[in-house]
């Protein structure tokens, strides 16, 4: 039986009978007794790849595709207006595990690049505190040749299980399925389910195109009473994103969802034996995704990182801790993936500060008691991304946006002998959340706000290098893997 339909939604870790220590300066614990606060002892990091917001329960999606992360974001903090800082894998998670922006470590455009190695990154800080650290990923754009392995004591990759690497999206996918994560991680949870202190990241990658559902999985959603886009897709789809000769735009849109309900189930069951193993006492829980997926809007299908749209840049976050952050509390104020190092950083406790991190801590969105200081609030005014790349490297697109305005920006640039003009886009997502109609030119007191915020940011950090494809060599294995995924031709 499929693991999508044999489960029911349930609340873990005790956070139903036990919400009640306080970030901030206080620790509340069940018995009401104050005391100092204290760095997590299990942190668990789980990010999706290729993962909308906009099509999960917890944001509002109709379709029933993740009852166990609804149930798990419901037991802490749920941010709505989380945005990728590059939607696309290397660049996005790079600028989670710095704590800084893709034009700053001049990881940009491209999936594939290594970290460079005058950062610390988010494993290597919490190993160098004393935790013990595991990585168990699917997606070979973070893998240990490429870096990723950096300050893990044991790092795992599910496609390494399959022998040598296939360039064919369909036998590949049999390699990077959510059951060969779990498959990875629960032993290697075992052998450290005796760390005093404990740092795990987990990579789901199934709704990443082409989006094939594991051997004998269920197929709920093709066919249901949401299913009703009948458009069809004019051009012919690439290997790593057909589906046999299907055209109907529909029914990827079902398969997509399908593969989120997948990943839900399998994160689900993780949970489950974390709590068996007691890992989840005293546990900070933290999820995400890289970036979203194009599914037909501004002309993407099935794709990601070239356009600057939300569809790509909105991801969904949410922050459990084991009676603590706030159950339920939802924030509405736009902030940015490289926000969790600095939060992190806090959380840990460390007292020196770190030079060059560009986020900031959400720790006060998390509190307990009591309203936020709006003084807390000034850093999530705005939120920044980029976006570009593709088959065309010199498509640089940045974008700032507030909790209701957004403003997209392509500067000149020299194409084809030609100097292309500067573009502006100004969209009003409140009343076009899906960023159709452009308004600049329309609202000028908006978009002078915006471009004054957007400008400062683009001056204080440093402008992109050159882009070059070959600037690294990477093994056949790695090739061929990217081969599968889309990002070579």
């Amino acid at each position: 039986m499929s693991l999508i339909t044999a489960r029911e939604p349930r609340a873990y870790g005790g956070i139903a009978g036990c919400l009640a220590v306080l970030l901030l300066g206080s620790f509340l614990a069940c018995s009401g007794a104050p005391s100092e606060p204290e760095a997590p002892r299990r942190v668990f990091l789980i990010t999706v790849d290729t993962l909308r917001a906009d099509h999960m329960g917890i944001y509002g999606y109709p379709r029933q595709t993740s009852p166990e992360l609804d149930r798990l974001a419901e037991q802490g903090v749920t941010f709505t207006r989380a945005l990728a800082q590059w939607p696309k894998t290397g660049p996005s998670m790079a600028s989670l595990f710095t704590g800084r922006y893709p034009k700053t470590t001049g990881l940009t455009h491209r999936a594939a690049q290594k970290i460079p190695g005058e950062y610390l990154t988010l494993p290597e800080l919490f190993q160098s505190t004393g935790y013990s650290t595991l990585g168990v990923v699917s997606n070979a754009v973070l893998s240990a040749e490429l870096g990723w392995n950096r300050g893990f004591d044991e790092f795992l990759e599910t496609w390494t299980l399959g022998g040598a690497v296939s360039d064919d999206p369909v036998e590949h996918r049999k390699w990077v399925s959510a059951p060969l994560v779990n498959q990875l991680a629960i032993p290697a949870l075992e052998r450290h389910v005796d760390s005093e202190r404990l740092f795990v990241w987990l990579h789901y990658s199934d709704p990443h195109a082409p989006y094939l559902l594991p051997e004998g999985t269920a197929d709920p959603f093709l066919d249901d009473a949401f299913d009703t886009q009948d458009q069809l897709i004019e051009h012919e789809l690439p290997p790593a994103r057909a589906l046999g000769g299907e055209r109907r735009l529909g029914f990827y849109v079902a398969k997509y969802d399908a593969n989120i309900l997948v990943t839900d189930s399998y994160i689900g069951a993780i949970l489950d034996h974390l709590e068996s193993l007691g890992l989840l006492e005293d546990a900070l829980v933290i999820f995400t995704s890289d970036h979203g997926e194009g599914l037909g809007e501004h002309d993407e299908l099935f794709e990601h990182g070239r356009e600057p749209y939300n569809t790509t840049a909105h991801v969904p976050l949410f922050i459990t801790y084991t009676g603590v952050a706030r159950a339920g509390r939802q924030v509405d104020h736009p902030i940015e993936l490289l926000d969790l190092y600095p939060t992190l950083r806090e959380l840990l406790q460390i007292p020196e500060g770190q030079v060059g991190l560009e986020g900031s801590s959400l720790v006060p969105f998390l509190g307990l008691e009591g309203a936020i200081d709006t003084r807390d609030l000034e850093p999530f005014r705005y939120a920044f991304s980029e976006a570009g790349g593709g088959q065309m490297l010199w498509r640089h697109y940045l974008s700032v946006q507030d909790g209701r305005w957004k403003l997209v920006f392509h500067p000149a640039v020299e194409r084809n002998d030609r100097q292309l003009p500067p573009t502006f886009e100004l969209f009003d997502l409140e009343s076009d959340p899906q960023e159709l109609e452009n308004l600049a030119g329309q609202q000028e007191e908006e978009f002078d706000r915006l471009w004054e915020a957007l400008s400062t940011w683009m001056e204080s950090t440093p402008e992109p290098g050159q882009i070059d494809p070959d600037s690294e060599a990477y093994s056949e294995e790695t090739l061929n893997a990217l081969r599968a995924l889309g990002y070579l031709n």
